[in-house]
C-alpha cells in the first residue's frame, strides 16, 4: 500500500509540474491539430488518383493519419531530458541517494508524462481530428483491447529508449543532439511519418520486428485490423521481448555510467 501511495504521489508531482504550465500545453495541442490536417491534405492530394493504397481506403487512412501523428507527437518529450538535466546539473547524485530507485521515479514521471498526455493532449486532438476529417471505428472489440494493450506496453519500450539515451547524455556536453536523433529515429522507423507499407516488402517485416514498429505502425493496424488477432499477439510479445532486452542493455550501461557520475562527483 506505502509503495501505491509513493507511485500515486510521484504520478501526481508530473501532473502539477505540466499544468504550471499549461498555455504550452494549448499550444502543442494546436500544434499537433495542424500536423494532422497538413498530412491528411497531402494524402488526400494522392488518394484522388486511387480508390486504395496496398489494401487502406482513404478513410482507414484517415485514422492511420490521426493516430499516427498523437502518438508520435510524444516522441519530443520524455524522461531522457529529466535523466540529461540531472546530470548536467549534479542533481543525480541527490536521486542516487533517494531511498526511491532512480528506475523508478523515472518510471513513475514517464507514466505520470503518458497519463497526462493521453487526457489533456491525445484525447481533444483525437476528438476534434476525428470529428472534423471522419475515419473509421475500431475494427471491433477483440481488436480493439489488443490495440489498446498494444499502447500500453509501448510505454514500457519508450520508457527503455528513452533511459538508453538518458545515460548516454553522460558522455556528451549536451542533449539536445540526442534528443533529436531519438525523436528522429522513433518518428520514422516507427511509421509515424511514412506508414511502413510504403516501404519494400523486405524492410516493412524487418521494420516490423524492431521496437519501434510497437509504438505506432502495430497498434494502429490492431485498430483499423489490418492484422490477424494472432499476428497482433506475436507482435506484442515481441514488444514485450524488446523490453526485456532493453532493460538488461540498461541495467549493464547504467553500472559503467554510475561509474562515470562518481569520478567527474557529478
Amino acid at each position: 500500500m506505502n509503495k501505491i501511495k509513493q507511485w500515486f504521489y510521484m504520478i501526481r508531482l508530473v501532473f502539477v509540474e505540466h499544468l504550471a504550465y499549461i498555455e504550452a500545453q494549448w499550444f502543442d495541442i494546436v500544434g499537433t491539430i495542424v500536423s494532422v490536417f497538413l498530412y491528411y491534405a497531402i494524402w488526400q492530394i494522392i488518394f484522388k488518383k486511387y480508390d486504395s493504397i496496398s489494401g487502406y481506403t482513404l478513410n482507414q487512412m484517415t485514422s492511420y493519419i490521426i493516430l499516427s501523428r498523437v502518438l508520435s507527437s510524444q516522441f519530443s518529450d520524455g524522461i531522457n531530458e529529466t535523466l540529461a538535466q540531472w546530470i548536467y546539473s549534479g542533481q543525480i547524485g541527490t536521486e542516487l541517494t533517494r531511498p526511491v530507485s532512480i528506475f523508478t521515479i523515472l518510471w513513475t514521471r514517464r507514466i505520470g508524462e503518458f497519463i497526462f498526455f493521453a487526457v489533456f493532449k491525445a484525447m481533444p486532438t483525437l476528438f476534434i481530428a476525428f470529428f472534423v476529417l471522419g475515419g473509421t471505428l475500431p475494427f471491433n472489440i477483440t481488436y480493439t483491447f489488443l490495440f489498446v494493450i498494444s499502447i500500453l506496453i509501448s510505454i514500457g519500450i519508450m520508457f527503455m529508449i528513452e533511459l538508453l539515451f538518458g545515460m548516454l547524455c553522460c558522455y556528451t556536453l549536451t542533449h539536445y543532439a540526442l534528443s533529436f536523433t531519438k525523436t528522429s529515429i522513433m518518428e520514422f522507423l516507427s511509421g509515424g511519418i511514412i506508414p511502413l507499407f510504403l516501404l519494400p516488402g523486405f524492410l516493412e517485416k524487418i521494420l516490423n520486428m524492431l521496437p519501434f514498429a510497437g509504438m505506432v505502425y502495430i497498434p494502429i493496424n490492431l485498430y483499423l485490423g489490418k492484422i490477424s488477432c494472432f499476428e497482433g499477439m506475436k507482435f506484442i510479445f515481441i514488444e514485450i521481448i524488446w523490453i526485456i532486452i532493453f532493460a538488461l542493455i540498461n541495467s549493464m550501461l547504467f553500472r559503467h555510467v554510475i561509474k562515470k557520475v562518481v569520478v567527474q562527483g557529478g
